[in-house]
């Protein structure tokens, strides 16, 4: 079987598990004020990359597959509670293709809602080791710091490309870079083997949030599962626009003023070399990211290498 189409299989047959995991969640009928939103996340169509990500380095030192289990499913609890309480802040009223949950039920709902999935990210967690409890606490606190980053730029034009990767990189990179180094934590490997990981999920997390930003305006609204150019509609700084703003402050200026269309948008940053440069970022970060795996034999390495192209051809 060739190799792409091994790994493929590979990661459904992971995908597939997660998935049978999420749902064995022991979730209580009462109070359905309570469980039954968090049952509506949950049955989300997320694309689990983050759990796959805990499972695929843990897999290089032969980490308890239980034990990886746990982290994967506890890392993509935490990242729904990070997107629940997301979605309130930015008035994002859809998730996934499917209503928020505070637009499908109302704002009390979803904070609780996300209060559960992180106190049950917690509560998996239990029997593993103390610093792993540690990581994934400091990994939280670095997640909330990005979120209100993310707010105090806000129509912020003097927010710079290097402000805008310290964000994401908190905000995005750190979960990804967890995920990565868990593996690691659990098999007992080294912590400096643990830190490359966290440094190679780092940029891949950089790479996919700029990519993300690059597919809000490039992608199409029933790939992405939520109206495309809201971000840029709602004052806050992508990559593309710090781009845009910082080529030309002026010409930027004037064009965002007026009410565009998604495909004025489009256009501009195609005239304007913006998307051929928000390209180029986006594989740098990706390079960035296969490089830090030099550190492990080739023949481990090669599940990650091909995860990171998965997540640069990605089309949502």
């Amino acid at each position: 079987m060739p190799a792409t189409k091994s790994f493929q299989k590979h990661i459904q047959f992971l995908r597939n598990d997660i998935e049978k995991a999420i749902h064995q969640i022991p979730l209580d009928k009462s109070p359905t004020y309570f469980y039954d939103p968090i049952k509506y996340v949950l049955n989300g169509k997320g694309k689990r990359l983050r759990p796959i990500l805990v499972h695929l380095t843990g897999q290089i030192f032969s980490s308890d597959p239980e034990g990886l289990m746990k982290a994967a499913i506890a890392v993509e609890l935490l990242h729904n509670f990070s997107l629940v309480h997301d979605d309130i802040m930015d008035e994002d009223d859809v998730r996934h293709g499917q209503p928020s949950v505070h637009k499908k039920w109302d704002n009390a709902s979803a904070i609780l809602a996300g209060d559960g999935l992180f106190v049950l990210s917690h509560l998996i967690l239990t029997g593993l080791s103390p610093y792993v409890h540690q990581r994934f606490n400091e990994v939280t606190l670095a997640i909330c710091e990005g979120q209100g980053m993310d707010k105090e730029f806000e129509d912020d034009a003097s927010i710079t490309m290097g402000n805008y990767l310290v964000m994401i990189g908190k905000k995005t990179g750190s979960l990804l870079g967890l995920s990565a180094e868990v593996g690691a934590l659990i098999a007992d490997g080294s912590k400096e083997a643990a830190h490359h990981l966290f440094e190679f999920g780092l940029n891949l997390g950089l790479a996919f949030q700029i990519q993300d930003d690059f597919l809000e305006i490039y992608s199409s609204e029933s790939s992405m599962g939520k109206s495309l150019g809201s971000d840029i509609r709602s004052g806050k700084q992508t990559a593309l626009t710090i781009l845009a703003r910082e080529k030309n402050p002026d010409q930027w200026s004037k064009f965002n003023k007026k009410k565009n269309s998604i495909l004025a948008f489009q256009s501009y940053f195609e005239s304007n070399g913006i998307k051929k440069e928000t390209e180029k970022v986006i594989q740098h970060y990706i390079d960035k990211a296969q490089d830090g795996l030099n550190e492990f034999p080739e023949g481990k390495r090669e599940n990650l290498n091909q995860f990171t192209t998965m997540i640069l051809n990605r089309t949502y």
